[in-house]
């Protein structure tokens, strides 16, 4: 059974929390890291705050903990993921038990993918990626590492999402579309094929 650790516990950690819960890999958690854990409870929902990031590096230096980070801003998480995988550490990838990913998708390390989430046939979703609810990434879509895909959007089929966008709720990347690096699609927005 590995033993999972979760880098920030704010919004995004207690809803990977959810995720992990709902799963029924509770027993598996350790606990919480985050750089501002002196002012945060001492656990959340019965699991607890342990430290810093430092402090998970000097464990992980040790032991083997797999690790899901997750820090809101796109480029944040993408820094801390790149600094912990140069000292080799595995990520965690968490879905929810009611998200759909096709056996011929692919999804990198540490991604989180929400309750009802899809990704379909052909598609792929880089390292550290979210996913949330009801938001589908159609066949032959690619969604570039550190992507945040909200609540309710459709990536069209072989449509191209660049790295560390923001997809806003319930937004929609057309078919065969593309998203620059960074860009940032407005909730209810729309990426036409060009």
């Amino acid at each position: 059974m590995p033993r999972l650790a979760i880098v920030g516990a704010g919004g995004y950690g207690r809803l990977v929390l959810d995720i992990l819960i709902a799963g029924g890999l509770e027993a598996w958690i350790i606990g919480f890291y985050d750089d501002a854990h002196a002012v945060l409870p001492d656990k959340i929902r019965g699991i607890p705050v342990l430290g810093d990031i430092d402090m998970l590096k000097s464990i992980l230096s040790v032991e083997a903990v797999q690790v899901i980070v997750a820090i809101t801003e796109n480029s944040t998480r993408l820094r801390i993921a790149k600094s912990m995988r140069d000292m080799g550490v595995r990520f965690f990838t968490a879905m929810h038990p009611s998200a759909y990913v096709s056996a011929e998708a692919d999804v990198g390390d540490g991604s989180v993918l929400s309750a009802g989430a899809v990704v379909g046939p052909d598609a792929t979703v880089g390292s550290h990626c979210y996913v949330g609810p009801q938001a589908a990434v159609d066949r032959d879509a690619v969604v570039e590492a550190g992507v945040w895909v909200s609540a309710g959007v459709i990536v069209g089929p072989a449509a191209r999402v660049g790295v560390r966008a923001v997809l806003g709720q319930n937004s929609s990347v057309e078919r065969r579309a593309i998203v620059k690096e960074d860009a940032k699609v407005a909730a209810l927005g729309s990426v036409d094929r060009v």
